[in-house]
């Protein structure tokens, strides 16, 4: 179980920082093989604990600690994420960086908060406050179960054991009633649950002559906020405004054609802050007068010709609320309200408002409707006999745990539905709680934290509490509410949840709970492979196709695991940049949009990183179902580069250093206007500074797979590292130089025995891809886009040698085959320029019969940086290593080839100009076909390609022999 640390704790963990390094050690392979599991700097390290394991896996992962990374691109990246998390926020504290983490659950918690808060999103009044914390608390669990680092885990537990006393006096709040003037009242507005109170339809019929009285205690001097309000809908109702302006009155208003049609009545006194006043409003059609009183005493009158009978049977009546969104609910608690089907004396007003009055004592006239607020629970009785009980919306449950009130959660719900607008917004509610949940697990799962699984339980009793009362289509308008509906992969948590939980009850409930966040409209499109993407909000839809996996793992339903195996395949490629990310302004464009509409009237911001965090997510998972290498090819372009990118080539203790969007405009940089995509938002808090604290410190998760019965060993990405497989006691390392070399070495450093090996083949890699053990070429087939299986017993010493040239090649925009994307293997290479438009490349004269667009591109003396046309060639993963300088890029450039050429040969036949159902041009056909052994087979592929155009009428018989007769005389000049 966690404790809470003691100041010698603190002491100790001080000096464990300053000795501690900001980047960890690199030790040679053979002494990494001598270390204990997990040890990737020597230390010994935690047992084992690869997190959430399926029983119905084909393939299985390695824990963090089972994996140890050498020296890199990404063990340098991740060491710098290390050292924030050692070190954050740069103050000296070791215990600062949880204690801002805590900030804001502590005060929503009533509990003493010194210090400050993360920043960012994370802020006070911010409606995602908190979801950094679960991020935070993923990444100390994925550093401890790395490294081994016992400060990591004393933060971890630390932060763990506060949180579960945040939500024990989350638990000992009064959800119920408050003190009121005399008795007991509802308290309506954050930060208590209540928000606001809902009558019954109909409670108006046959009332001409109105009074409502009630006692109001406002908690701040809101303006906009009704104290009650009768109709139905925006255009018909009659309400009392507590203040309508700053230093204002009250405002009676009442309508039948909107707001501009109101006739009002306006109080000269304003209603005071935070204390009670007694406040009635009297309405008389004889006279056609309605009056203001405060305190008994008359504030307000004036002519007002239309009555309750005018606004027809009312449906929409609420204290505490407007008819219109944009309203602010009430903050104020609220006494002994009382509606009468008669305008009321002054005397009887008076008599209402009296001190020393004692509501169940009171001689005034019989109530139509009478509010005392007595009783506990979420009806409000109706005290007049006549049978209108009404519910107060806002019930609080126990178990909850957020950094902001539980009322954003009723917000969310029936009847409110509350968008993420206006004063009243709700921003991703479900979304920040599954952050939180997953960090909990998070530190079960990686570090044995049994404290966070207690308290993620109670999170998840409580989820079930709220969302169980819900029907089904209630559930669904909430989940299609856009951003505000977004519940990331709380199905995911709550199935995991139900395979933990110690009883067949819970179990059960926590599985409705997964269900529950099932988004029926996508996933039905899904089920059917009916593209519905275009516009919706990419991560509000990626994310819980996670959690329909982990269903499908608890119960079998085999629907959750096709929705999710079908969404993947509308996301690749159909929407996929070059740099594996996908979206614009966090939304899906139209299947097979890539870069249309690419201009500088164009929303420049593009592929959110967090949408490649759950696209990798959910990649990985769909693998473990199904080791099908196209997930390993989608998951190599992402990982290599959109999340190797997104982490900024400088070191902060201050700032995650991540990226939010990445611009794939050309002549762009990861500043978009006068906003440094690294620290937007202040470089903590927001959503992708939180997943980035996360990605950068699980690189090594997916290098290796084994097969379910521990035969097979899935050798999946070319990165240096070390794998301590002791189930099989096996170590083996990997040495590499990829993605700057295309080869990689397999050593058998400990450990002997049968072992199936599948070798990834890229589908990118060349015919020459070669495997050679111990020196021996492997007859086997290396077909790109597949695993190449080795199969022996393997002995201490063994190696494998992997060989896979790399080469240059394009990848096309599916929307415009001429816009293309420069590739170095795996490696997105970007044409340094800040010029904003597309540059234009023209690669095939210099392509021989090898079909190596490479003859067109020099080396520097830098690794990984060439030159062509003209321009600088860089690897897109190198973000930005000079502090204040930002470099311009083009991911994308726009290919030129006027004229089919062979060599120098030209034969005056268009060639971008024709092009066939593919957009693609004759020369891209002619030279997909390559490399060519011989002259002679490029010839029989160019007489092809000529025939079949020739027959679709793009070519003439003339056009067809100059290209034959060119394709002839240019043997001299293909000759490689």
């Amino acid at each position: 179980m966690s404790n809470h640390l003691s100041r010698r704790d603190a002491l100790r963990l001080g000096a464990l920082a300053a000795t501690a390094p900001a980047a960890t050690a690199v030790v040679p392979a053979g002494a990494a093989a001598a270390s204990p599991a997990g040890s990737g700097t020597g230390r010994p390290g935690p047992v084992p604990r690869p997190g959430w394991v399926a029983d119905n896996w084909l393939v299985k992962p390695f824990a963090l600690n089972q994996v140890a990374l050498r020296d890199g691109i990404f063990q340098q990246k991740r060491d710098r994420m290390l050292n924030y998390a050692r070190n954050y926020p740069g103050t000296g504290g070791v215990l600062d960086g949880p204690d801002r983490m805590l900030h804001l659950f502590r005060a929503n918690a009533g509990l003493p908060a010194p210090g400050t808060w993360p920043g960012g999103w994370d802020t006070p009044n911010h409606l995602l406050r908190g979801h950094f914390t679960g991020h935070y608390l993923t990444m100390l669990a994925q550093c401890y179960a790395d490294t081994g680092e016992e400060i990591f885990r004393q933060k971890l537990d630390y932060l763990v054991t506060e949180l579960g006393t945040c939500q024990r006096e989350l638990d000992r709040r009064n959800p119920g009633r408050v003190t009121g003037r005399s008795g007991r009242a509802v308290r309506l507005g954050d930060p208590h649950p209540n928000q606001y109170v809902l009558m019954p339809a109909g409670i108006l019929d046959g009332v001409t002559d109105l009074t409502v009285a009630t006692w109001v205690n406002l908690a701040s001097a809101q303006t906009g906020a009704r104290i009650f309000s009768f109709g139905s809908g925006g255009q018909s109702y009659l309400s009392l405004t507590a203040r309508i302006a700053a230093g204002a009155g009250p405002r009676f208003a009442i309508t039948t054609g909107g707001s501009g049609g109101e006739q009002r009545v306006d109080a000269g006194v304003p209603v005071p802050v935070g204390e009670w006043t007694h406040l009635a409003v009297t309405l008389s059609t004889g006279d056609a007068t309605a009056r203001i009183y405060l305190d008994g005493i008359e504030a307000g009158a004036g002519t007002v010709t239309l009555g309750p009978a005018s606004l027809g049977r009312t449906t929409a009546n609420w204290i505490g609320r407007s008819p219109a969104n944009n309203d602010p609910l009430l903050g104020a608690t609220v006494d002994d309200l009382q509606i009468y089907d008669r305008a009321l004396s002054a005397e009887e007003v008076r008599a209402l408002a009296a001190p020393d009055r004692s509501p169940a004592t009171s001689a005034a006239p019989t109530p139509l409707a009478w509010y005392r607020f007595e009783e506990d629970g979420e009806t409000a009785v109706d005290h007049s006999g006549n049978g209108h009980a009404a519910t107060i919306v806002g019930t609080a449950h126990p178990g909850f745990l957020a950094a902001f009130p539980e009322g954003q959660f009723s917000r969310l719900e029936p009847p409110t539905f509350q968008p993420n607008s206006g004063p009243n917004a709700v921003w991703a509610v479900w979304y920040t709680c599954h952050k939180i949940m997953r960090g909990l697990l998070n530190a079960y799962h990686l570090a044995g934290n049994e404290e966070a699984l207690e308290i993620v339980f109670r999170m998840g009793d409580w989820a079930h509490s709220r969302l169980s009362r819900l029907s089904r289509a209630d559930l669904d308008r909430m989940w299609d509410i856009y951003s505000a509906g977004e519940t990331g992969s709380m199905n995911e948590v709550m199935a995991e949840l139900s395979a933990l939980a110690p009883d067949r009850d819970r179990r059960r409930r926590y599985l409705d709970t997964a269900k529950a966040f099932t988004f029926s409209t996508l996933f039905a499109a899904s089920l059917a492979e009916r593209d519905e993407l275009s516009g919706r909000h990419a991560n509000q839809y990626m994310a819980p196709n996670i959690g329909y996996l982990r269903i499908f793992e608890r119960t079998g339903e085999r629907d959750y695991h096709r929705a999710a195996r079908n969404f993947w395949a509308m996301v690749v490629p159909h929407r996929i940049f070059s740099n594996g990310g996908a979206g614009q302004s966090e939304h899906f464009r139209a299947r097979g949009i890539i870069t249309s509409g690419f201009s500088s009237a164009n929303d420049p911001r593009h592929a959110e990183t967090c949408c490649a965090y759950n696209m990798l997510r959910l990649t990985r998972n769909l693998f473990f179902h199904d080791p099908d290498p196209a997930y390993l090819d989608y998951y190599e372009k992402a990982l290599h580069n959109q999340i190797l990118s997104s982490r900024r080539d400088v070191d902060s203790v201050t700032s995650t250093e991540v990226t939010y969007h990445q611009n794939m405009w050309p002549g762009r940089s990861r500043r978009i206007g006068n906003v440094v995509e690294y620290s937007r938002y202040g470089g903590n808090g927001s959503c992708c500074n939180g997943t980035g604290l996360e990605s950068h410190t699980k690189y090594q998760e997916s290098i290796y797979f084994r097969s379910a019965d521990d035969s097979t060993l899935y050798v999946n990405l070319f990165i240096a590292s070390v794998l301590t497989w002791s189930e099989r006691g096996f170590v083996i390392s990997q040495e590499t130089a990829y993605p700057a070399e295309g080869a990689s070495t397999l050593r058998f450093d400990r450990g002997h025995g049968r072992l199936r090996v599948k070798l990834r083949v890229p589908s990118w890699a060349g015919p020459d891809y070669t495997v050679r053990v111990n020196g021996v070429r492997q007859r086997v087939k290396a077909a790109p886009g597949s695993y190449l299986i080795l199969d022996r017993r393997w002995r201490e010493g063994d190696r494998i040698d992997i060989s896979m040239p790399l080469r240059f090649r394009v990848e096309k925009a599916l929307d415009d085959r001429s816009v293309q994307s420069i590739m170095y293997g795996p490696t997105l290479m970007v044409v340094r320029d800040a010029t904003p438009s597309y540059r234009e490349f023209t690669f095939f004269p210099a392509v021989k019969l090898d079909g190596d667009l490479g003859r067109a591109i020099q080396p520097t003396g830098t690794p990984m940086h060439f030159t062509t046309h003209g321009y600088l060639l860089a690897p897109y993963y190198i973000s930005d290593p000079v502090p204040g300088e930002f470099n311009a890029y083009h991911p994308y450039l726009r290919r030129v080839e006027p004229e089919v050429v062979f060599g120098s040969v030209r034969t005056g036949v268009p060639n971008d100009a024709l092009r066939d159902a593919d957009g693609e041009t004759f020369l891209d056909r002619v030279w997909a076909s390559a490399p060519f052994p011989r002259h002679g087979d490029f010839l029989r592929t160019v007489r092809d390609v000529s025939d079949e155009w020739l027959a679709a009428g793009r070519h003439t018989a003339e056009q067809r022999r100059a290209i034959l007769v060119a394709a002839a005389r240019a043997r001299p000049d293909l000759a490689p």
